[in-house]
């Protein structure tokens, strides 16, 4: 009788299960590979709609770039993708000329349509029921979607028996929020346009300069407006806050961003003595970079008040030699001459004119050299009357307690950001399940097949030590006594 046969079974089949598993894990680390269209930006189709009960209507398409230098198109192909693959697609209809594909510059190329209907190639995919809702169309660089063939995408709607190309809209937002005393409850308000704009706002404080962020808080966008109540900040003085708009589907609207410079007033005080004119109370400073004289030639201090109508003269530093330097004032729709930087980088004496139907409140001018990236600088003035902490009188020696708000307990600007809510909007960046982006496959194929090579390794090693210890033989072998 041979002992060891109750050992030799159990060894076996780990050490099959073993090799079953790292043979399968190999398998799945390269079933799921696939070739995909490399996305090559966007196109539009001319006309932009039309019905699904005839072949594609369309009689050209228009791309944003030019086709890869490495591709070597010959035709344009339209396809109409299989909803969630990248590679599985019914041809829609080609372009009619080689002449006009372009590798280094945006192009449009003729289509010719094919004879299928577009609902025909669409129940290909969708068998049964309504066949509304988005589709992915890809514009290849040649024949075929598999070989990484570089394409341009696109998103069509279809709505009943009619499909319209889904263009995205330029979005904007503009901040909006009063002056508020320190450490109050500030209200920000974004308002987008197109008011049908659908998404989040991320309200951001950007610190004195404009040139830090803090998140204070995420809004719905609901009738065209978000709004979000935060703290003040504990120091008084100008502060901005910044809008960022993330749509909830990216193809429909695009994303968009602005700031606002909000005037913090000091907390009410008691009247004291007339300071004798020895002890002057202090002015605000301008800004090293920027200075603002009036028609008589005074400098004005920072964020003077002005009135509607009345011409300023601007001097900013800091630019590029000779740059060419916007101007634009925010919340209004008046158009500025561009300003032009001298070869010290100094634009001097620029005349400004403020409109005539300003409406009360703060505002800025911006001066931004004409670059990604470039200088700019900002003014920041009010129109109308408004409440100057410069204008009450300074404290008292006796009252010198009350003097906390600019001083210890200007430790806790800080506030500003704990209203959290930060990356609210991160999940909506994708767009909708429809977006036009193209999905990327064979992700996880290096993590699988690390998986299976240790199953590999572990079955090896389970056989190595079975066979030293005498516990499993293959074969017959013969029993010596």
């Amino acid at each position: 009788m041979n002992r060891q046969t109750l050992l030799r079974s159990p060894a076996a089949l780990l050490m099959c299960c073993a090799l079953l598993l790292g043979a399968l894990s190999g398998v799945l680390a390269f079933a799921g590979r696939a070739e995909a269209v490399t996305s090559s930006g966007k196109f539009t189709l001319a006309p932009a709609t039309g019905s699904i009960k005839a072949p594609l209507s369309a009689t050209s398409a228009s791309t944003d770039a030019g086709c890869p230098e490495t591709s070597n198109p010959t035709a344009m192909f339209l396809w109409l993708l299989k909803p969630g693959s990248t590679t599985v697609a019914k041809q829609l209809a080609k372009s009619t000329s080689a002449d006009t594909i372009s590798k280094t510059a945006p192009f449009t190329v003729p289509l010719t349509p094919g004879t299928a209907t577009v609902e025909a190639q669409l129940r290909s995919y969708v068998t049964e029921g309504s066949l509304d809702g988005k589709y992915t169309l890809a514009l290849a660089c040649g024949a075929g979607l598999t070989n990484n063939v570089p394409a341009f995408t696109a998103i069509v709607q279809v709505t009943g028996e009619t499909w319209t190309l889904v263009q995205t809209q330029t979005t904007t937002v503009a901040l909006d929020g009063p002056s508020t005393p320190v450490g109050g409850s500030l209200k920000l308000t974004a308002t987008m346009t197109p008011a049908a704009a659908a998404g989040k706002v991320e309200f951001a404080y950007t610190g004195t300069t404009n040139d830090t962020s803090t998140p204070v808080g995420t809004a719905d966008v609901v009738n065209g407006k978000a709004e979000f109540t935060t703290t003040a900040p504990a120091a008084a003085g100008n502060h901005f806050y910044s809008a960022t708009f993330t749509p909830t589907d990216a193809d429909a609207f695009s994303a968009a961003q602005s700031t606002k410079v909000i005037q913090i007033t000091a907390a009410n005080q008691s009247p004291s003595p007339t300071p004798s004119p020895t002890d002057p109370s202090p002015s605000p400073s301008t800004p090293a970079d920027l200075e603002v004289t009036d028609e008589s030639g005074t400098v004005l201090e920072a964020n003077p008040n002005l009135r509607a109508g009345q011409t300023v003269k601007i001097t900013a530093r800091g630019y590029t030699k000779d740059a060419t330097v916007k101007v634009a004032l925010a919340d209004s729709e008046e158009k500025y001459a561009d300003a032009k930087a001298d070869a010290e980088g100094t634009v001097k004496d620029y005349a400004f004119t403020l409109p005539k139907k300003l409406a009360d409140g703060d505002h800025t001018l911006t001066l931004a050299e004409d670059k990604t990236e470039g200088h700019k600088v900002q003014f920041a003035f009010t129109t109308g009357v408004v409440d100057d902490p410069s204008d009450e009188p300074s404290p008292s020696p006796s009252e010198s307690d009350s003097g906390t708000v600019g001083g210890a307990d200007g430790g806790t600007s800080g506030d500003t950001s704990g209203s959290g809510g930060a990356g609210g909007s991160g999940g909506d960046t994708g767009g909708s399940g429809g977006g036009g982006s193209m999905a990327s496959t064979g992700a996880q194929v290096g993590a699988i097949g690390l998986a299976g090579l240790a199953l590999l390794c572990a079955g090896a090693a389970l056989v190595v030590h079975v066979r030293r210890k005498g516990l499993l033989t293959f074969g017959d072998t013969p029993n010596h006594l």
